[in-house]
């Protein structure tokens, strides 16, 4: 490892960062794909709980704790995995946020914060649902 390597790194990330949100810009300012955008508002109105639930998820996949997959599969099937799991989250926390105000973690989060119990069903019917 040469001494410019966490130099370099740090670049690979900042350029992987311009490019998403040059691709979330152009995606955007098009009418068309204000839905595709709109559709990822629950899973970040529930951030903290499927944060949580990636890494319990991931953990129990990757690890001997559960399936050991670590260097067991390829990176396209790794990353069609993370597709797939994403893409249940995003169904699960659009379920969950037309039921509830907050998702668990969140709630907790909230009710610790607040120091009283936080109201956990939604008053009117979400447009998540």
């Amino acid at each position: 490892m040469h001494a410019n390597a966490p130099v370099e790194e740090a670049g690979i990330l900042a350029l992987a960062f311009a490019y998403l949100g040059a691709l979330v810009l152009l995606l955007y300012r098009r009418a068309a794909s204000r839905g595709i955008l709109g559709s990822l508002a629950p899973v970040g109105r529930m951030a903290l709980t499927n944060y949580l639930t990636h890494s319990v998820l991931y953990f129990v996949l990757f690890t001997g704790v559960g399936f050991g997959l670590y260097g067991e599969v390829g990176p396209a099937l790794c990353v069609g995995l993370a597709l797939i799991i994403f893409a249940a989250r995003m169904a699960v926390s659009r379920w969950w946020l037309a039921r509830y105000r907050f998702g668990p973690a969140e709630w907790v989060w909230r009710t610790l914060t607040y120091g009283r119990m936080q109201p956990r069903r939604a008053l009117v019917p979400s447009r998540a649902a």
